[in-house]
């Protein structure tokens, strides 16, 4: 299923899954290994993708659930070709990109023994297809195509609809809230002038978008560097919020202030490349003003030498900006005493003796690059 902003989306998981050895036993028992020279190794590496942390949706429920209605309603050589199609048609999933489909094809011909086996080719098609940018190309793509788009057809309940929605707009935490609504309700439009028979489906989604409110809180920081206190703050935030905007602050009265913040957001842009990373120069309640919609402000605590510095700060962010919530999260135990200031010491001493406390976007994110 097509993976930008303005492309198609398919119904999928609602949480990230782990690739237990329960559900690999399953997918082992359904997925014709036949065609893969290390069917294990093949399977596992799979499943690692599909648990990718950035997943909120495109994940192992979707696949599962995919799997199942294949293996219910169809047989034989429908059967192998649509399950190939299932377990690699979102194996590479990178919501910032464009060639998904593209490089998910070509990661199955490369798994598989002989690419030009006629059900290996079939299910590279239809793989190539699910941009669903036209209508699906022979009868075994209008299939999948009929299980892919469940979520927009008429079927479904408005609860189910709801999920969708929301989860969608996770795995677009990268786009702000404004863009997001004006591009999703675009790329809903088209779909239902597209294909006619989802029209009911897009007009509730529509709906759903319209009053959807969701939870935003900013994480301001220097993040110099972004390191894994830092990130055991934000992962515990995203369980409270359904987007966190991470914002990196800049003393603009220092010699080289704005290259420094310009170098500074540009890595962890690349950190953390499937999350909003703004810069700000000014106050934080003039650049939660500018944001245009509700937002709660997180920030992490160490221990109480912390929180009373934090208490100041909440202090005089009431004060410029009255009923602005703050959320204090404390940090793991594991990561009290990480500092950037002390990562830049280590790094002072010895290039690199720092980087075990700075991850890097596949890290944070389970991820694996391309195909």
């Amino acid at each position: 299923m097509a993976s930008t902003l303005t492309e198609a989306h398919g119904p999928a998981s609602s949480t990230v899954g782990d690739p237990s050895l329960g559900w690999l036993r399953y997918l082992a028992e359904v997925v014709p290994l036949q065609y893969f020279a290390d069917p294990s190794q093949a399977l596992s590496a799979a499943a690692n993708r599909w648990n990718e942390r950035h997943r909120s949706w495109h994940g192992p429920a979707h696949l599962t659930d995919l799997v199942d209605r294949i293996v219910r309603i169809e047989m034989g050589h429908a059967r192998e070709v649509l399950l190939l199609a299932a377990l690699f048609h979102d194996v590479v999933y990178d919501p910032t990109s464009s060639t998904n489909e593209e490089e998910s094809a070509e990661y199955l011909l490369r798994a598989v023994v002989d690419p030009q086996q006629p059900a290996v080719r079939e299910a590279a098609d239809i793989i190539l297809a699910s941009k669903w940018t036209r209508q699906p190309p022979g009868e075994l793509a209008r299939r999948f195509f009929a299980l892919d788009t469940r979520q927009l057809g008429s079927e479904v309940t408005l609860a189910e609809r709801l999920a969708y929605e929301r989860a969608i707009f996770r795995e677009y935490q990268w786009v702000p809230w404004p863009v997001y609504r004006e591009k999703r309700g675009k790329f809903l439009k088209g779909w239902a002038v597209q294909f006619p028979e989802h029209k009911q489906g897009v007009a509730e989604c529509l709906q759903l978008l319209e009053a959807l409110a969701p939870r935003v809180a900013v994480y301001p920081g220097s993040f110099n560097p972004f390191h894994l206190g830092h990130l055991s703050v934000l992962r515990q935030a995203e369980q409270s919020f359904d987007k966190v905007i991470v914002a990196v602050g800049i003393n603009r009265q220092k010699a080289g202030s704005a290259e420094a913040m310009e170098q500074r957001h540009d890595a962890l842009r690349a950190q953390l490349k499937f999350h909003e990373v703004r810069a700000f120069d000014g106050l934080l309640s003039e650049f939660i003003d500018q944001l245009g919609h509700p937002v709660s402000v997180v920030r992490g605590v160490r221990d109480g030498t912390d929180l009373e510095a934090e208490l100041r700060f909440a202090r005089f962010l009431g004060e410029l900006r009255p009923r602005t919530s703050v959320v204090w999260i404390g940090c793991e135990p594991e990561y009290q005493h990480l500092s950037s200031s002390a990562i830049r010491e280590l790094e002072s001493f010895r290039p690199g003796a720092g980087s075990r406390y700075v991850p890097a976007a596949p890290a944070i994110y389970n991820y694996s690059p391309g195909c």
